[in-house]
């Protein structure tokens, strides 16, 4: 009877196991008769979505978190069906990558590791940093040749499908760009500032708001008082990105920052403190630290900047045309909307 017990729990325990694997590794999309693996998908995903919670967590409220999430997501989609259909195409063309491309691809890759925290490490140091990198990615040496071996067929698609269609932008065509986006290209006027917030979610209680607004009172008279404004902002500040630097964001430009706030900072002169103030975020006091009139550019100051610019501008318009003539050849279907 133990026997037969241990037996059943066993074949559960692997019924289980196997339905979580059919879960974890289900086609989440197909491009022609390659599949996109859930399991591939998440691994690329979750450090994304990490780092959008660690980045935005106490400034973006849930509803908006969720929003760019799922927008996120939907473009890590596109992106690895682009790749797909890139390798597809790479792969039909019978592009050769050579073992010398594939071992020089692997040094570039490794001399990245060769430097931490701006420090130059040992070889040895360097070769444990990668291959604990390569462990993080679940990715043996092998399986990250052959991946390097993809990526160096779709660059060299790329760079004959697109590159080098591609002419450089004339010096006309360099010429009327400067003349219609003369707005842009001068240096627009600038201002250093530095700020305190006293954070207001969007559904606080009466309240709360009547409690941050107590809490920006109570630091203006402070500082009215006298007292360091950056000692301030480490003390109260509840903006995590300025915090621990005394409220520093350094030079903004109209169209940065929420309208109220950047309205205040341009008319606030240099070495003075506004009043509190409040945006959507919460309610703020900001010093001005320095202020830059508007710069014109000359022609001759941009143009070699401009002609990169435009090219790069030109090359993604061509390499969009290039996704959409394989998007619109090809069999694809997704389980994410």
């Amino acid at each position: 009877m133990q026997g037969v017990f241990l037996l059943t729990t066993y074949y559960l325990l692997l019924t289980t196991y196997c339905l979580y694997a059919a879960v974890v590794n289900k086609a989440i999309a197909k491009v022609n008769d390659d599949v996109i693996l859930q399991s591939d998908y998440d691994e690329a995903i979750n450090p994304v979505i990490s780092q959008i919670q660690k980045t935005y967590g106490e400034v973006m409220s849930q509803e908006d978190m969720d929003k760019k999430i799922a927008e996120v997501r939907k473009e890590l989609l596109d992106q690895m069906i682009d790749q797909k259909l890139l390798l597809q195409e790479a792969k039909k063309k019978d592009i050769k990558v050579s073992k010398r491309e594939v071992e020089d691809g692997m040094e570039t890759v490794k001399d990245r590791f060769k430097r931490k925290d701006g420090k130059i490490v040992t070889a040895v140091e360097a070769d444990a940093e990668f291959n604990s990198e390569l462990k993080k990615q679940n990715l043996t040496i092998a399986k990250f040749r052959d991946k390097l071996r993809e990526d160096i067929m779709v660059n060299k698609l790329i760079e004959d499908g697109v590159v080098r269609k591609v002419t450089p932008p004339t010096a006309d065509e360099l010429k009327s760009y400067y003349e219609k986006n003369r707005d842009k290209i001068d240096e627009p006027e600038k201002v250093s500032v530095r700020h305190i917030l006293i954070r207001v979610e969007k559904n606080a209680s009466t309240k709360e708001k009547s409690q941050a607004l107590n809490k920006i009172k109570e630091v203006q008279q402070k500082l009215k008082k006298g007292e360091d404004f950056a000692k301030l902002a480490q003390q109260y500040s509840e903006d995590p990105g300025s915090r621990k630097t005394g409220g520093v964001l350094g030079f903004i430009v109209r169209g940065m920052m929420v309208k109220n706030f950047e309205d205040t900072a341009f008319k606030t002169p240099v070495g003075e403190i506004s009043d509190y103030f409040e945006t959507e975020f919460g309610y703020h006091i900001l010093k001005v630290d320095k202020k830059e009139a508007k710069q014109k550019r000359s022609f001759e100051e941009v143009k070699v900047n401009l002609e990169k610019y435009l090219l790069a501008e030109k090359r993604q318009e061509e390499y969009e045309k290039y996704i959409k003539n394989l998007r619109d050849k090809a069999n694809i279907s997704s389980d994410i909307k």
